[in-house]
C-alpha cells in the first residue's frame, strides 16, 4: 500500500503543524498494528480449526485401517470355509462320476463303498444317494428329511442349502446330481456339520456363519444365547439391509456395530459360489502409538504457525505486488507455449500413478480424436491408443519411477495418427513421494509414413540386387565402396567380413587381384572390358557415372559366351548334319506319334469298355441272383408247404448261400467299377461311429460264435465324425468278417477305436492265420489273394480288402496291414474328423508306430487280452460291456 506524498494544488489546503503530523501518524500506527493482531487471531483460530478437522480425518483413518483388517479376516475365513465345502463337493463329484457307468443292478454295492469312503470325513455327518424309484442308500441310517432337503439343494444354483431345525445345531445340505447308467439321474446327498465347517479364530474375536438372511448357521465361541436361525445383525446393531449391501459388494467391515454397550468392529465376506456369508466381530482397535504422535505433531504445528503468521503479515503486501507481476507473466508464459505446442502439432501429458489419472491437454486431445481437454483414468487414457501398443505404454510408465523414462512410438486407437510419447518423471512436493510422469506427445505419422517408405524402398532396391543375376557394385564421389550384391562378392571370392561399406576403389581392387588372371579392355575411353579369372570364368563389366559424381559398376557372366565362342567354329559343320538328322528324326517322331495316339485311343476304349462290361453285366446278374435268392428263401422258409425229402432243404440252403455269396460278389465288382471309373460319390453326414461299429460287430456276431471266437469291441467315447454311415460300415463289415473268416476255433477278434493327433484310428486285430511278410504288399490290389484258386481253403473274391481301401480312400483317411504269420493280423484304419480337415501323412507315421501309448510291443498287448479273459470270466461281459483304454491300461499294469 503506497500513500500519497504529492504537495496538494488546492491553496486554500492548510499545512499540518509538527504535532498535528505525529498524531496522524501514530494514529495509523496504532491502526495497522490493530489490524495485523486481528490477522493473526483469525489465522489462528482457522488454523486451529483445520488442524482439528485433520485430527479428526487421521483418527477415521485409523479407524478404517482396523475395519480393513477385519475385513481382510472376514475374508481369509470366507475362503477357509469355500474350501471345505469345496472339499466335501469334489469327494461328491468324483463319486458322481465314477458311478456314472455302473450297471444299475451292480449300483447298491458300489454307492455303498463310495458312501463309506465319504462318511469317514469329520465334515460330513450323514450321507447317502437317493434313486429316482424312491430308495435311499446311505452307509449308515440317514438322518430325516434328507430328501426333502436334498430337493432344495438341487434347486438352488450352488447345489447348497442350509437345515435350520428348532432346538438342534444347524447343517448344510449338500448335493450333486448323479447320471445312471440306464440314462436316469439320482443324487448324492450329504449333510455337513456347520461347526466344523466354520474355522475357530481366536485371538478374542468372534465369528459366525450365517445364510443369506442373516441368520445363525454356527459362531465362535459358542454361546448358549445364540439359537441357530437368530439374526445375527440385530444383535450386534446393524441394520439388516446396511449387512446386505456390504456382502453384495465383496465383503467390507464397519466400526458403528454394538456387542453389548461396547462398540466394536463388525465385518462380513460372502462365500464364494453360494448364498452364505461369514461374519467377524472385534474389538476396535487402533494404533495408539501413532495416534500419540499425531496428536502431537499437530499440537507442535499449532504453536508454529503463530510466530510465522508475525512474520508473514509483514511480506504479505511486498507478495501482493510480486503475485500480481508473476501472474501476468505466467499467463503469458503460458500463451506462449499454448502457441507453440499447437503449431508443432504435440501435446502434454500428465499421469499421476498414485490416482492413475492423466491430465490431457487441448492440442493432444485434439490430435487424438476428442474437442477439448480431459483428465481420464489410466486405463481409459491406454484405451486411447491401438492394442498392441497398450501393454507397451502401460509398461514404460511403470519403469519410469524406477529412474527410466518413457520414449516409445505409439498408434492411436481412433485415428491413423501415429505419436511419440517421451516423459519422465516430475518429482512431487518436498515431503511428497507422489511423484508424477510428464511428457509430450509429438505427431509423427508424416515421419513414420517416410521412414517406411524408406525402408521399403531400401528394402526392395536390396532384394533386387540380391535377385540379380549380373554383379553390382555402387562406389560414392570419392570412389569408396557403398553397396555390392552377393553375385560380386561370390565373383572374386571375398570371404565374410572382407568388404566394408567406406573401402577405397584401390583397396577393393587390391583384395579381388588374387582371383582376377587378366583384364582385357577397360582403357580410360571405354567404360566397358572385360575380367577373366583364374578359376576360368569370364567377367564383362561396364561402368556407369551417377548423378551425384559416383559410379555403378554391373558384371555378367559371359563364361558361357566364352566357351560357346570358341565352341562355335568347331560345331557349325556338326550343326548341318545334325540339322538333316533331326529332320529326318522329326519325320519318324511324327509317325511314332501318330502310332501312339491311336494305341492310347484304342487303350481308352478298351478300358472304358471294360468297366460298362463290369457295371452291365452285375446289373444283368443281379436281377436273376434276386429272383434266385427270393425264391430259394420261400423255399427254404417252406412258405407254402413242405418239400418233401430233407436233402431238399440243404440243397435250398446252399442254393441261397451261394446266390447271397454270388449278389455279394457283383455289388463289390459294381462298385469296384464305380470307384474305378470315378463316379463313385460318398454322402458325408456327422455320424456316431461307435454305434456303426456296434451294428457290424452284432451282424457278425453270429459267425464268430459258430467258431467260438471271442470277439470285443472297444470304441467308447469317440467324438462324431463327417462320414458316409453305408460305405464306412461295408468296410467295417468287411474288415471283421475277414478276421473272422481267417480265424480258427477259439480265437480272438478285437475291435478298437480311440483318438489320434491327426483324427480317429480303428484297429481290428485277430489271432488268426496272418500273413507272411513279402505277401503284405500284394493284399488291397483288385482280386488279389493270398491262396490260389487250387489251393485256398477260404472261400472270396479278393475284392473286399480292395473296396475297403478304396472306400477308406475317398474318405480321405489311410488303411494299412500288420500281420505276423502264424500269430495274427491287424488292420489300421485312420480316417479324419472332419472332411475339412485332411490327414497329416508325416504326423500319422508315428500313430501308426504306437497305437497305445500306454502299451508297449504285442507282449503287452497279449498279456492285456489274457487279464482281460480271465476278467470276463470273473464277471465282465463281453456281450454288454465295452472295456475301454484306460481300463485295459490299468489291467496290464496288474492294478
Amino acid at each position: 500500500m503506497r500513500f500519497d506524498t504529492r504537495p496538494s494544488t488546492d491553496k486554500a489546503t492548510r499545512t499540518p503543524s509538527p504535532g498535528e503530523t505525529g498524531k496522524v501518524r501514530a494514529s495509523k500506527r496504532g491502526t495497522g498494528a490493530l489490524w495485523i493482531v486481528m490477522a493473526v487471531l483469525l489465522f489462528t483460530l482457522a488454523y486451529g480449526g483445520i488442524l482439528l478437522v485433520k485430527i479428526q480425518q487421521e483418527r477415521e483413518t485409523l479407524i478404517t485401517e482396523a475395519e480393513r483388517s477385519q475385513a481382510n479376516a472376514a475374508g481369509y475365513l470366507a475362503e477357509r470355509v469355500t474350501a471345505r465345502i469345496a472339499e466335501a463337493r469334489y469327494a461328491l463329484a468324483f463319486a458322481s462320476a465314477d458311478l456314472r457307468d455302473t450297471p444299475i443292478d451292480e449300483i447298491v454295492p458300489a454307492a455303498r463303498a463310495r458312501l463309506s469312503a465319504i462318511g469317514d470325513s469329520d465334515l460330513v455327518e450323514d450321507v447317502a444317494i437317493l434313486l429316482p424309484d424312491g430308495r435311499t442308500i446311505a452307509a449308515a441310517n440317514p438322518g430325516d428329511g434328507l430328501r426333502e432337503m436334498a430337493g432344495q439343494a438341487l434347486d438352488a444354483p450352488s447345489g447348497l442349502t442350509a437345515e435350520i431345525v428348532e432346538g438342534q445345531p444347524a447343517h448344510l445340505v449338500l448335493a450333486v446330481p448323479v447320471q445312471l447308467s440306464d440314462g436316469t439321474v439320482g443324487a448324492f446327498v450329504a449333510r455337513l456339520a456347520t461347526d466344523l465347517v466354520l474355522p475357530d479364530w481366536g485371538d478374542e474375536r468372534v465369528v459366525a456363519l450365517a445364510d443369506s438372511n442373516g441368520g445363525m448357521l454356527a459362531i465362535r465361541p459358542q454361546m448358549r444365547s445364540v439359537r441357530a436361525g437368530t439374526p445375527l445383525a440385530s444383535r450386534f446393531g446393524l441394520d439388516d439391509a446396511f449387512v446386505d449391501r456390504l456382502a453384495g459388494e465383496g465383503g467390507g467391515a464397519t466400526s458403528d456395530a454394538r456387542f453389548g454397550e461396547e462398540r466394536v468392529t463388525f465385518a462380513v465376506a460372502p462365500i464364494a459360489g453360494t448364498e452364505l456369508r461369514v461374519y467377524a466381530l472385534g474389538a476396535m482397535r487402533i494404533n495408539q502409538n501413532a495416534w500419540y504422535r499425531t496428536i502431537s505433531f499437530y499440537g507442535l504445528m499449532f504453536i508454529a504457525p503463530i510466530f510465522v503468521a508475525m512474520g508473514l503479515s509483514a511480506l504479505v503486501f511486498t507478495q501482493m505486488g510480486r503475485l500480481r507481476s508473476t501472474r501476468q507473466q505466467l499467463e503469458d508464459n503460458e500463451q506462449r507455449f499454448r502457441v507453440a505446442i499447437e503449431g508443432a502439432r504435440c501435446g502434454v501429458w500428465d499421469w499421476n500413478p498414485e490416482a492413475d489419472t492423466v491430465f490431457i491437454t487441448d492440442s493432444l486431445a485434439r490430435i487424438l480424436g476428442m474437442e477439448t481437454a480431459l483428465e481420464c483414468s489410466g486405463s481409459e487414457f491406454l484405451r486411447l491408443f491401438s492394442k498392441p501398443d497398450r501393454e507397451r505404454l502401460r509398461a514404460a510408465m511403470r519403469g519410469a519411477p524406477a529412474g527410466g523414462e518413457v520414449d516409445l512410438e505409439v498408434l492411436a486407437a481412433h485415428a491413423a495418427v501415429w505419436l511419440q510419447m517421451r516423459g519422465r518423471i516430475l518429482p512431487g512436493a518436498v515431503g511428497s513421494d507422489q511423484a508424477r510422469i510428464v511428457g509430450v506427445a509429438i505427431d509423427i505419422t508424416d515421419r513414420k509414413g517416410a521412414q517406411a517408405r524408406v525402408v521399403a524402398a531400401e528394402s526392395r532396391l536390396r532384394a533386387a540386387l540380391e535377385s540379380m543375376s549380373e554383379s553390382f557394385v555402387l562406389w560414392d564421389s570419392r570412389h569408396r565402396l557403398v553397396l555390392w550384391n552377393r553375385k560380386f562378392r561370390d565373383a572374386f571370392d571375398f570371404s565374410d567380413g572382407m568388404l566394408k561399406p567406406g573401402m577405397s576403389y584401390a583397396a577393393v581392387e587390391q583384395a579381388a587381384a588374387r582371383a582376377i588372371k587378366t583384364v582385357h579392355g577397360g582403357t580410360e575411353n571405354k567404360a566397358a572390358y572385360e575380367i577373366e579369372l583364374a578359376d576360368g570364368r569370364w567377367l564383362h563389366y561396364s561402368d556407369r557415372a551417377t548423378a551425384d559424381g559416383g559410379m555403378v559398376s554391373v558384371g555378367a557372366d559371359i563364361t558361357d559366351l566364352k566357351h560357346h565362342e570358341a565352341a562355335l567354329t568347331e560345331n557349325q559343320a556338326q550343326l548341318r548334319k545334325t540339322v538333316e538328322d533331326v529332320k529326318r528324326s522329326q519325320a519318324r517322331i511324327a509317325d511314332l506319334a501318330r502310332k501312339y495316339e491311336a494305341e492310347k485311343i484304342r487303350a481308352e476304349e478298351a478300358n472304358r469298355s471294360k468297366s460298362e462290361f463290369l457295371a452291365n453285366m452285375s446289373h444283368e446278374l443281379r436281377t436273376p441272383l434276386n429272383a434266385i435268392n427270393g425264391f430259394s428263401e420261400i423255399m427254404l422258409k417252406e412258405m407254402f408247404g413242405p418239400l418233401g425229402d430233407e436233402r431238399y432243404t440243404g440243397y435250398m440252403k446252399d442254393i441261397l448261400t451261394s446266390g447271397q455269396h454270388l449278389l455279394e460278389l457283383i455289388n463289390d465288382i459294381l462298385d469296384m467299377s464305380k470307384i474305378e471309373a470315378g463316379k463313385m460319390q460318398l454322402q458325408p453326414e456327422p455320424t456316431d461311429a461307435s454305434e456303426l461299429i456296434g451294428q457290424c460287430v452284432r451282424i457278425v456276431r453270429g459267425r464268430a460264435e459258430e467258431k467260438r471266437l471271442q470277439l470285443r469291441a472297444d470304441v467308447s467315447d469317440l467324438p462324431e465324425m463327417e462320414l458316409d454311415p453305408r460305405a464306412f460300415k461295408q468296410v467295417m463289415i468287411n474288415l471283421i468278417s475277414n478276421a473272422v473268416k481267417f480265424t480258427p476255433e477259439g480265437g480272438r477278434v478285437t475291435v478298437r477305436g480311440f483318438l489320434s493327433g491327426v483324427g480317429v484310428a480303428f484297429q481290428v486285430s485277430d489271432t488268426g492265420i496272418g500273413i507272411a511278410k513279402e505277401d503284405l504288399p500284394r493284399l488291397g490290389r483288385p482280386f488279389e489273394q493270398i491262396e490260389n484258386q487250387h489251393s485256398k481253403s477260404h472261400q472270396g473274391s479278393g475284392l473286399g480288402l480292395a473296396l475297403s481301401k478304396s472306400l477308406i480312400e475317398l474318405h480321405g483317411g489311410t488303411l494299412t496291414i500288420d500281420s505276423v504269420l502264424g500269430e495274427g493280423t491287424t488292420v489300421n484304419v485312420v480316417m479324419p474328423i472332419s472332411q475339412d480337415q485332411p490327414i497329416d501323412l508325416d504326423a500319422l507315421a508315428e500313430i501308426e508306430a504306437d497305437a497305445y501309448s500306454d502299451i508297449d510291443g504285442n507282449d503287452d498287448i497279449n498279456r492285456v487280452e489274457a487279464l482281460l479273459s480271465e476278467a470276463m470270466d470273473d464277471g465282465f461281459d463281453a456281450d454288454d460291456e465295452f472295456v475301454d483304454s484306460a481300463t485295459t491300461a490299468r489291467i496290464a499294469a496288474g492294478e
